[in-house]
Formats: structure tokens, sequence, C-alpha cells
């Protein structure tokens, strides 16, 4: 027997034993991984076994995923979509089945316990509406394609829809939480994103009312404070928590240096290495915001994240890296044109060299950005000096799904770069990391305009 059919054999039977492991219900499915996470999140599997988690660790089928006060977790799934959890909220990964060649067939369910939840549907939401259950204690939700956002308790749900639409009933007959799919009963109602200011209540033994308003105006979001340890997870240690949040509440911006677009080039191709945050006449939506970490090293730049998020309403987080995290208004909206490709300019920039704990500043040079809205990708490079004689090249093929998100492809790559659309495709804001030799790391943020 040949070493090619051997391994060809071993790999089959490497597989049955998975899938066998996965119907037997011993190896949990991956369901998705972990994007941001900030504060004191706990995720308990099926076996009522309780995990620390961290920045990029998948989340399986059958995870129960907490969040402690003030602490938020924003998951990618396996199908691409976004599923994110505000403080003192709970939320069970009951089922998720996602195939890529057919993704028709997949079946999927959140349970939502209590708190604040923000859902956007990907592949398999997309194309198997009728296999779709987003629970809550007292309601179905499903979908009509969508990103909507639920706030929950035993008492009360409230359903509000920022793109597509949604179907919500109350459990009783005909409408069971076991199910998948919508409830299509009697009592059901539907709404969607061309009523921007209204929501779905539901409370026990009442039928559904349409509400006029906003959830942040039905019941305030509680205050946020997001901590500089947000990107590589919680932190134990209540005296170093202490410190950290003690941290960035000194540390704001300074100074802020106000260059028109024109003088872009000129500002970032000085000599002076430290990074100069641009401040465009014209107004972006997304905006970033630095680690205290980094503030304390290098004061000069960009604000620090507290004060970004803090004058954000209803903030929406993008992404994070080692240097800055990305954030938008809740309320902005993510429609893009159907076609077009289009060459942004870049407005803004700034970016760091991390060994270590130390940070270095770099500085953006210049850059190129290409979105086609048809096809769906993008194409950006960026000239980032290092030192005084080294350039580094930051470059990045990838996708630009249906509400603006911006994902780099590995293959087509030589950073990871991600990021999110604006203002009807007018704007584009991304995240870059990339890894250099002897281990160190390359970050930072860079805005573009049309």
């Amino acid at each position: 027997m040949t070493l090619p059919l051997i391994l060809r054999r071993l790999a089959i039977c490497l597989l049955a034993s998975v899938t066998a492991l996965h119907a037997a219900g011993l190896a949990p499915l991956v369901a998705g991984h972990i994007t941001f996470v900030d504060g004191v999140v706990t995720v308990t599997n099926a076996a009522q076994s309780a995990r620390a988690v961290q920045l990029g660790d998948p989340v399986y089928v059958g995870d129960h995923i907490q969040t402690q006060a003030q602490s938020h977790i924003y998951l990618r799934m396996v199908d691409n979509a976004f599923v994110s959890l505000r403080p003192s909220s709970e939320l069970t990964i009951s089922t998720y089945e996602f195939d890529k060649d057919q993704p028709q067939s997949s079946r999927i369910r959140l349970d939502l316990q209590q708190g604040t939840s923000r859902a956007v549907s990907g592949k398999g939401g997309q194309a198997a509406k009728h296999q779709y259950r987003f629970n809550t204690p007292l309601a179905a939700i499903g979908l009509r394609g969508t990103d909507y956002t639920v706030v929950a308790d035993a008492d009360k749900t409230r359903v509000s829809v920022t793109q597509g639409g949604v179907i919500v009933s109350p459990f009783g007959a005909g409408c069971s939480s076991v199910d998948l799919g919508p409830c299509l009963t009697p009592l059901a109602r539907e709404l969607t994103a061309n009523m921007p200011n209204a929501f779905i209540e539901v409370t026990p033994n009442q039928a559904p009312r349409v509400m006029s308003g906003t959830l942040a105006q039905a019941a305030p979001a509680t205050p946020v404070t997001v901590r500089a340890d947000a990107a590589v997870g919680a932190v134990d240690d209540p005296a170093k928590r202490a410190s950290l949040q003690l941290s960035i509440d000194r540390t704001e911006t300074k100074a802020a240096v106000v260059v028109a677009a024109a003088e872009v080039s000129k500002v970032l191709s000085t000599p002076d290495l430290t990074p100069t945050p641009v401040v465009q006449q014209r107004s972006a939506l997304a905006q970033w915001g630095r680690w205290s970490a980094l503030i304390e090293q290098i004061p000069a730049g960009s604000p620090s994240l507290s004060t970004v998020f803090a004058r954000l309403p209803d903030f929406q987080i993008v992404g994070a890296n080692d240097s800055v995290a990305l954030a938008y208004p809740g309320s902005a909206s993510t429609s893009l044109p159907d076609q077009g490709r289009v060459q942004f300019s870049l407005v803004a920039a700034e970016a760091y060299v991390k060994d270590g704990s130390q940070f270095t500043a770099a500085g953006v040079k210049s850059g190129q950005l290409m979105i086609d809205f048809g096809l769906s990708n993008f194409s950006t490079q960026l000239a980032v000096v290092t030192s005084p004689n080294h350039i580094e090249t930051v470059q990045a093929q990838g996708t630009v799904d249906a509400y603006g998100r911006m994902q780099s492809t590995a293959a087509l790559s030589n950073s990871n770069v991600g990021g999110i659309v604006l203002n009807k495709g007018q704007e584009a804001t991304y995240l870059f990391d990339k890894t250099l030799s002897l281990g160190s790391t390359l970050s930072g943020a860079a805005q573009w305009f049309r």
C-alpha cells in the first residue's frame, strides 16, 4: 500500500471519527469565535464546566455565555453572523449547524435568558430563515434577513430592527421555544427597518405591541467604560482592574491636530515618526481610541477608548488590535451601493510597533484602498515607516459583506485587516495588524473617504 493511499484512508477515518463524536454529542461543534471581550465574561459548556475566555477563543454549541456588569463580548459565528452581548446578559448557543455548501439546510437557535444582545444574520440565517430562531423568556424571534437588537428579562422583551425585519410572537399555542423558524401565529407581529423609530414589546398575557420610540429611550443603556484589558480578556485581580480603570480615566488626549485632507500626505511623510492624528473636515462616523498602556508610553495620538466610546451613542465595536479599538454609532446605516468600483483617499491614520509591552510610534506614509461594491470585495495597501531607513508594507485583499463589514482573506494578504464601511459607502475605516521579525507586531488604524 502506497503512502498517499495510507494517508488518504487515515484522513477518512479521522473525519469519520470526528463526525461520530459530534453525532454522539462527545465533541461540541464550533459555533464561532470571540472577536472582542471586555471585562468579566464566563462561558459554561453543556457539561456545566466553566472556562475563562479571551480574544480569538472558539465558542461551541451548548455554551452558556454570561457577562457581568460593565462587560461586553462580541462573536463572529461560523457563517459570518455577528452576535454581541452587553453588560449583565446571558445567552445560550443552543443550536448552530452551518454547511457552507448547503447553507439552506442550516439550523440555528440562540436563547437570550436576560440582558441585551445585537445580532446580524450570516449566510446560514439568510439562507435558512425557516430554521433560524432567537428566543427570549417570553417570545420567539424569526428572521426576514436582518440586523436587530433584543432587550429581555423574565417580565419583558423588546426588539428593534436596524436592517431587514423580524417576526415576533409570544410563546403559547402554536409557538414553542424548542422549535426553529418564526412562529406564524395570530399574535405574531412584524417589524422592519422601514419603521426606524419603533420597537416591538412583549409582556406576559398580552399581545405584542408595536411601540413608538427607540430602545435607548425605553430603557437607557447602562453606562459603560471600556477598560484597557479588553483585548486580552478579563483580569481577575481586583487591584489590577482598579489600576487599569484609573489609568484610562486619567489619560485623556491633550491636543488634536486639525489638517485639511489635501495636506495629509505631507503630514504623514514627515521624518518625525510620532503619529499625528488627522481630523478631517468631513465628519467621520467610525472612530478609534487607544488603550491606556499605549497612551502612558506615547501621550500624543488619538483619544483614549473611554473618550471615544463615550461620545458614540449606542456604540457598536468593530474590533480591536494591540494599539486601538474601533467603534461606530449604533444608529448609523450600513447600507451600501450595489455596484461601482471606487478608489478611496486616505484621510487619517496612525500606527505603532509593539515589542513585548513596549510601543514605538510608526508613520503611515501613503496608502490605497479600492472597494468593488458589485463584487463585494476590497484591496488595500499602506506604506508604514517603522524606522528612519525601513518601510513596512501592509497589504490585504478581502470581502465586504452586506452590512459593510470588511475582513481580509488570509491567503491573499500579508496582514490582518478588519473594518467597517459606512455613510452609504462614502467612508471606510479599518484596523490592521501584522507580525514583524523577532515577534514584534505592527498595528494601527486607517480612515478613508471617497
